[in-house]
């Protein structure tokens, strides 16, 4: 079986519906749904996002279904200036800056129909949203996006021997500056209209970007996304 792990449905949205749906579970923060994509067995979940998140949903799903490969997948916000919105990016390692450490990923995949770049990947515990934020990462890394997730899930593979891949699709370019969405965001990825209201009175400003990325980029970030894994799972 393929585990794939996002943080949010809404990564994965058009690829969730081209499953064959068999079987519906939960644990904590853990959504996941079992079924077939092209006749491969599939396990698509989301564990909100994260680290921790990613790190805990990851250890359930290799405990109890012991999938043969993970795929990390799910949005990434360019540092690389060469990235465009919706460009996929496939790992070849993970970088923690915070623990000055590298993970290798799998990234030797087995098909070149849709054009994608490989780089190294960054994993921060915070959203990155201002430029200069990501100019910083981008030097001090080299890595060619920065997403919340990735490193939780190496952690938790790393004493299983399964072999991680990280795909991702990049929803915001580096000279781009939005709101801090852990300020829009709860925890499962969906706005906290509440938290949402606070922040934007404090700057209307920023409401004009949050709605390019929530209603430009993150579709076609996310149907990027799901059109390049729907050509990869068949032949895995």
């Amino acid at each position: 079986m393929i585990a794939l792990i996002s943080a949010t449905w809404d990564e994965i949205t058009l690829l969730k519906r081209d499953v064959q749906v068999t079987e519906e579970g939960s644990n904590g923060d853990l959504e996941y749904r079992i079924g077939e994509l092209s006749g491969q067995p599939i396990l698509l979940a989301v564990a909100g996002v994260g680290i921790r998140r990613a790190r805990t949903g990851t250890s359930f799903i290799i405990q109890k279904f012991k999938p043969r490969i993970l795929i990390s997948a799910g949005f990434g916000g360019a540092l690389s200036p060469d990235l465009k919105v919706g460009d996929i990016v496939v790992g070849e390692s993970v970088i923690s800056l915070r623990k000055d450490e590298k993970k290798e990923l799998f990234s030797d995949l087995p098909f070149s129909e849709i054009e994608y770049n490989k780089g190294a990947l960054l994993t921060e515990s915070r959203f990155i949203n201002k430029p200069e934020e990501k100019k910083r990462l981008f030097k001090a890394s080299n890595a060619l996006v920065v997403d919340m997730e990735t490193w939780g899930v190496v952690e938790a593979a790393v004493q299983s021997g399964i072999p991680v891949a990280s795909i991702r699709s990049v929803s915001d370019e580096s000279h781009e500056e939005l709101p801090n969405m852990g300020a829009l965001y709860g925890n499962n990825g969906e706005v906290d209209i509440d938290k949402a209201s606070a922040y934007f009175l404090s700057d209307p400003s920023l409401i004009t970007p949050y709605f390019k990325f929530r209603f430009k980029n993150s579709p076609r970030a996310s149907q990027s996304l799901s059109k390049f894994l729907s050509s990869l799972i068949p032949n895995l």
